[in-house]
This record gives structure tokens, C-alpha cells and sequence, in this order.
């Protein structure tokens, strides 16, 4: 009976233990408020799922839409429309795990652009291993092709009264204001909308890829 009950007291022990690093290993990867939003899902999609409630569950004016194909997003969490700002046409998230090199998080805004159908696009690409935020502009014309040039850009904007950093601070305040509040609403974060934590931010262009 004395053994039985050092070799639980003994488990006990080795299971406090290992729970105590795993989230010791788990609060070690944090660094800013897009690594908790990368991880959640991260940490979800892996194992987690099998005892705990994917925490964008608790937002109720998100769409769940995971699919399984090589040409798009395998985890993909998108806003309703009805729940949008007004300047904004589409706002989500999604989740790229597959590339255990180069894993990423892309947060794709669209603002409407003023007296137009037009949309300007905005991606934000989080790249965790690097803990850098890289902030894309890019719009589609009425024939569908896609112009992600600054000089081009910047000519479409200026036809409409607008400039890049108009842009940019625009959809900075979604970021802020819509998504990252939001986030926070329903997880005990470290930071905040405007405590971003430990991130590299940069501005890209297709200039910078290498694309033609």
C-alpha cells in the first residue's frame, strides 16, 4: 500500500513537472500580442482541439471556414459583413502552418476607397519565427488584374485624393481598433491594442519580393 502511494505521489510529481514546462515553453514563444493570436490557433489546430474550445468561437462575428486544399487557406477565420466598419469591404485571417520553415499569419483588410467600387487592399503577413509584421498594399482594376507596385499605387490613390500613408493609417486604425480590440475581448492578453509587444514592423512591395 506505502509503494502504491509513492509511485502515485511520484506521478503527481512528474506530471506537475512536465505541465509546469510545457507552459513554461508555451509563455516562452510569446513575445507579442500576434504571436498569442498565431499560437491559439497554432497550438489548436495540433492537439488542443481534442479538450478545449477554439477561442474565436467566443467571437461571435466571426466565420469559421477551414478547408483542405493546396490552393487556399487551410484555416481561414473571416468577419461577417454585418459586424464590418464602414470603410472596411472584407476583413479576415488566415493561418499557414504547412511550411514548418517559413509559418505564417496573414490578416487581409480591404477599405473601400471613396467614390468608387474600388477596394485598396491591405495584408499584414506575421512571420513568427522572425517575429516580424510586414504591412502589403495592393489593388485590383475593373479588369481583375492586380497592381502591386508603389508607383502604380501610388497613381491609383492620388486619382482618388488619397496618398499611401492616408492608407496606411487607416487601416492601422482597423487593425487596432477592430481586430486586435476584438482579440483581446476574448483573451486574457499581455497587450493591447496599442502594446504590440516585441514585433518588427515593415512596409513591402512587389519591388521587394523580386516579382515582375
Amino acid at each position: 500500500m506505502k509503494k502504491k502511494r509513492m509511485l502515485l505521489i511520484s506521478l503527481f510529481i512528474v506530471f506537475c513537472l512536465s505541465f509546469s514546462g510545457i507552459q513554461y515553453y508555451r509563455n516562452q514563444r510569446i513575445h507579442n500580442i500576434f504571436d498569442e493570436i498565431y499560437y491559439e490557433e497554432s497550438d489548436y489546430h495540433a492537439v488542443e482541439f481534442l479538450w478545449r474550445r477554439r477561442a474565436f468561437r467566443d467571437l461571435k462575428e466571426m466565420k469559421i471556414i477551414d478547408v483542405d486544399s493546396k490552393e487556399s487557406e487551410r484555416h481561414r477565420v473571416e468577419y461577417d459583413d454585418k459586424f464590418l466598419p464602414d470603410n472596411v469591404t472584407y476583413l479576415i485571417y488566415s493561418f499557414h502552418f504547412s511550411d514548418p520553415k517559413s509559418p505564417y499569419m496573414l490578416i487581409d483588410i480591404r477599405l473601400k476607397v471613396p467614390s468608387t467600387d474600388h477596394s485598396i487592399n491591405v495584408n499584414y503577413y506575421y512571420y513568427p519565427k522572425s517575429a516580424t509584421f510586414d504591412r502589403y498594399m495592393w489593388y485590383y482594376d475593373d479588369e481583375s488584374s492586380g497592381y502591386f507596385r508603389k508607383s502604380q499605387v501610388e497613381a491609383f490613390l492620388a486619382e482618388h485624393g488619397k496618398t499611401v500613408e492616408d492608407i496606411r493609417k487607416e487601416a492601422d486604425e482597423v487593425l487596432r481598433n477592430k481586430v486586435l480590440k476584438d482579440w483581446t475581448s476574448i483573451n486574457s492578453s499581455r497587450f493591447s491594442s496599442n502594446n504590440w509587444g516585441d514585433v518588427t514592423v515593415k512596409d513591402i512591395w512587389r519591388e521587394d519580393l523580386g516579382a515582375d
